[in-house]
């Protein structure tokens, strides 16, 4: 009976430390600190577009500003992981911006898609055809972001719509 139990022991002390590391990385990837100043880049019908956003992380909640050539807008979203996923309210638009990516170190990559804008459709002018998703990337700043967003004319080309 006893020799029975052996290979059972032997076993359960060879994948113990093995499970115990999984939870323990499992652990540590939920805790990914994404706060701070991020460059966030994308490319629209009339170039390489930029913003500054400055991100605040409570858990795994974030808020914060989303600063580009329209304004300051309102930042909320959330992170599991190294996987981001946050919401623009572009100010004075009907008009939301829901980012997806991932997190490697200090960069971040994905795509958004504008959602609203035309309530109902057609309310655009014949542009709705911009939606859809579009890539984009960021990196975290060192600093306190020494580069001004680009300007843009037409506001629905900004955001490559």
């Amino acid at each position: 009976m006893i020799k029975r139990l052996y290979p059972l022991l032997f076993s359960f002390l060879l994948a113990a430390p093995l499970l115990l590391a999984q939870d323990s990385q499992s652990n540590n990837s939920q805790a990914t600190n994404i706060g701070g100043a991020w460059q966030i880049s994308w490319q629209a019908r009339n170039g390489s577009q930029q913003a500054t956003m400055e991100i605040q992380q409570e858990g795994s909640k974030l808020s914060g500003t989303f600063q580009d050539s329209s304004g300051s807008s309102q930042v909320t979203g959330s992170i599991a992981g190294n996987n981001v996923s946050f919401s623009v309210q572009i100010e004075g638009r009907p008009m939301t911006l829901a980012f997806t990516g991932t997190i490697n170190g200090d960069k971040m990559s994905g795509t958004f898609q504008p959602q609203g804008g035309g309530g109902g459709g057609g309310g655009r002018g014949g542009r709705g055809g911009g939606q859809g998703n579009h890539t984009w990337t960021g990196v975290r700043q060192g600093n306190s972001g020494q580069s001004e967003p680009e300007q843009s004319q037409d506001e629905d080309d900004e955001y490559g719509l």
